[in-house]
């Protein structure tokens, strides 16, 4: 499996280094606008091709698949223009920075008969499995409610990230993803009912949010709370942590405590994990999870939440 990489920043390190763990996998190219950064990134794994023109690899018939991992605002162009050249794709959070363009990306996917997965990567963690899978056992009996958190203390991104035109929101669609999907997750994905939320920009001197409360009312009648920010002064939990609130006992993925300096929050094992999913899932012909449409749910939340809680700025 000859597979392409749509930009080459931070998080591109990751999927690299899931691929080259994942036999029959090769590292076959490398597409950034910034033509250093990119021969900067093929020369850390030995990639051939570096390109500055994306485009050209969904005409190059050697490609089979794409990772797609640049500013927001490009994932639903630079995906569909993959998936209609019959090339599989791994599109980075947040799918994109509207439902319509999710519809776009999923009917493009139909279209050209191409998977495409969305790094929700907190699905491929061992101890967010092993709490959706003692909530699935019955062990805290109905849970009521979820509270999860996306936010950053005493930190924030800067660059495309805090430019509403690229990122397309801002703390909420960087970090509070991450907690969105997690619930839904755990509770075995059910789809949202009732949203409210209330957003604002409280930290920095950002057009973007930084600071916001969800509530997410789903259909298995439970209702998650999801904190997402930057800069705050305290965190209550780490990225993705969620507190499970059941009929029969509470439980949370990750303790409350402040981890050892050594302690690996978002290890490479469950990016690999999220990579070999892609890749098995191209192989044995089936749809790859978390699909377009997991994506899509979490972005019909954001969508609504800032309908209801407004954009920040």
């Amino acid at each position: 499996m000859r597979v392409a990489l749509i930009g080459s920043g931070w998080i591109q390190d990751f999927h690299a280094r899931g691929i080259q763990a994942c036999p029959g996998a090769e590292l076959a190219a490398v597409a950034n606008h910034r033509e250093q950064s990119a021969r900067a990134f093929a020369e850390r794994y030995a990639i051939p091709r570096v390109t500055t023109d994306w485009r050209s690899l969904t005409e190059d018939d050697a490609i089979q698949a794409a990772i797609v991992a640049t500013p927001n605002a490009l994932h639903a162009e630079q995906s569909v223009a993959f998936l209609d050249a019959g090339k599989h794709v791994l599109v980075e959070k947040p799918m994109a920075v509207s439902v319509e363009a999710c519809d776009a990306m999923i009917e493009a996917s139909q279209r050209g008969g191409a998977s495409l997965m969305v790094a929700h990567c907190w699905r491929f963690h061992p101890d967010v499995i092993a709490m959706r899978d003692r909530i699935a056992s019955g062990e805290l009996g109905e849970v009521v409610k979820t509270r999860g958190y996306g936010v950053h203390a005493g930190w924030g991104p800067k660059g495309w990230f805090v430019d509403p035109a690229l990122a397309g929101g801002g703390a909420l669609v960087d970090m509070g993803v991450h907690a969105i999907d997690t619930a839904r997750f755990l509770l075995g994905d059910p789809t949202p009912e009732r949203v409210c939320a209330a957003i604002g920009t409280r930290y920095g001197p950002y057009t973007v949010d930084d600071d916001g409360i969800v509530l997410i009312g789903w259909s298995n009648r439970t209702n998650s709370v999801v904190e997402s920010g930057w800069w705050h002064q305290h965190k209550e939990g780490m990225e993705a942590d969620t507190e499970v609130y059941g009929t029969k006992g509470y439980a949370r993925i990750f303790p409350r405590e402040e981890p050892s300096e050594d302690h690996d929050h978002a290890p490479q094992s469950m990016y690999t994990a999220q990579m070999q999913e892609f890749l098995s899932a191209i192989e044995q012909g089936r749809a790859p999870t978390p699909s377009g449409s997991d994506g899509r749910v979490v972005m019909e939340v954001v969508e609504r939440a800032y309908a209801s809680g407004g954009r920040g700025g």
